[in-house]
């Protein structure tokens, strides 16, 4: 935490700064940098254990941290506008460029709670933050959900389970394509396999015998479904030989049975998508009745949570709805965008008829056109076959549409 004098507080500075000390330990900072003659009061009633520097300007602490020696840290930045702290966000930036993805969390948060809103009592939520959190930032993001209760998160590969308990994130994870070179990856990072296949079931419980003998704990699995997706999961004709291994195997828990809808969010569709959940009903039968206990079920994802109420079951798992994408057009005017990418202009040009823009002349002006070439290209993650009028950029809240070929750190927009 870097903090400046809370300037303006009513309160005297005794009062203030036991309070936000109180707030310092309960929110677990590790660091605490005050700038300014007053906060340096907070240090009576902060425990050794805390690092601690103060500075009486903003000056003396740029100075003093000409290279911050911070790694692998959340830092918050909390200062009074005349202690100007953005001089600090700047030299701790690690990369100087106008080129950003923001990721607005209040936006994302305020996502999760509508989707919140839709569940029945008792239900139970389960967030995917794979793949980086759909690009928002899977630890930061995990923190926020840990924070706000979810249940559960899933991830797509081991490794980012393994990231997240390192970052200290202790929510159950549930791995959804685990591989057998990750099994040891799992137990020692106490992640949840999803189950998927009779070969990757039999390699798990061959793993278990081999290492855990006698478990200090129960090993908890999730079994995946085909119902129609045809992606991953076990297929109806498997589920004997299936509940057979899972009765014979004394190593693990099955926590969940769950399947994946195709097309939850397409009313065009719904009849399938009904089919799919009476034949995960009828296979969750069979494995119940056959293995003696009742684990949790789920089916829904962010489109079904919408328009399938009905068919909640035990949990539900929010995914592309959670960062403002619904796919079912239901909930599109309630959720707030999370992720923006914003490039700067860099020049404005005059292009006269006849002459082209970008390489390859693929983009010809048949009449006066002003373009803007901005910051942003293909390395930064555009598509290089964006251009042509395929993607747009808003500028000053107008659309315009891309020209000529993306280049590798720059693209030109129609600006007429």
């Amino acid at each position: 935490l870097i903090l400046s004098d809370v300037l303006q507080s009513g309160m005297n500075a005794e009062q203030l700064y036991r309070k936000v000390a109180s707030l310092v330990q309960e929110k677990r900072i590790d660091k605490m940098i005050g700038v300014g003659k007053e906060v340096c009061a907070i240090s009576s009633f902060l425990p050794k254990n805390i690092e601690q520097y103060y500075f009486p300007d903003t000056a003396s602490l740029l100075e003093a941290f000409e290279k911050p020696g911070f790694s692998k840290e959340i830092i918050l930045l909390k200062g009074a506008r005349v202690f100007e702290f953005e001089q600090i966000a700047n030299r701790l930036s690690s990369r100087v460029h106008n080129t950003v993805l923001e990721v607005n969390m209040g936006a994302l948060l305020h996502n999760l709670r509508t989707y919140q809103g839709l569940l029945n009592p008792g239900t139970r939520l389960m967030v995917m933050v794979k793949a980086g959190a759909y690009g928002s930032g899977s630890v930061e993001v995990a923190k926020l959900l840990e924070f706000q209760h979810v249940d559960y998160l899933g991830v797509a590969y081991a490794d980012e389970g393994v990231e997240l308990r390192k970052r200290g994130i202790q929510l159950p994870v549930m791995v959804m394509n685990p591989e057998a070179a990750t099994f040891d990856s799992l137990i020692r990072y106490d992640l949840e396999p999803e189950i998927y296949s009779l070969n990757l079931l039999r390699s798990f419980i061959q793993f278990l015998d081999g290492r855990l003998p006698n478990p200090q704990r129960e090993i908890g699995i999730h079994i995946k479904l085909d119902t129609g997706m045809h992606r991953l999961g076990f297929d109806e004709g498997e589920i004997d030989e299936l509940t057979g291994l899972l009765r014979r195997a004394a190593s693990f828990k099955v926590l969940t049975v769950f399947s994946h809808l195709a097309a939850s969010e397409d009313q065009s569709h719904d009849s399938f998508t009904k089919s799919q959940v009476q034949r995960f009903e009828r296979m969750f039968e069979k494995i119940a009745a056959s293995i003696g206990y009742t684990p949790h079920r789920h089916i829904l994802n962010s489109s079904g949570i919408v328009r399938f109420p009905e068919w909640q079951m035990d949990m539900v798992r929010l995914g592309l709805g959670l960062y403002g994408v619904d796919s079912s057009g239901v909930l599109s005017e309630k959720l707030q965008v999370v992720n923006t990418l914003k490039a700067t202009v860099s020049q404005i040009k005059l292009v006269e008829p006849g002459e082209s823009v970008g390489y390859g002349r693929k983009a010809v002006a048949d009449k006066p056109m002003r373009t803007a070439t901005i910051s942003i290209g293909y390395a930064d993650g555009l598509l290089r076959r964006a251009g042509q009028g395929r993607f747009s950029v808003l500028i000053k809240g107008q659309r315009a549409p891309l020209v000529g070929n993306v280049c590798m750190d720059m693209a030109m927009a129609d600006v007429s």
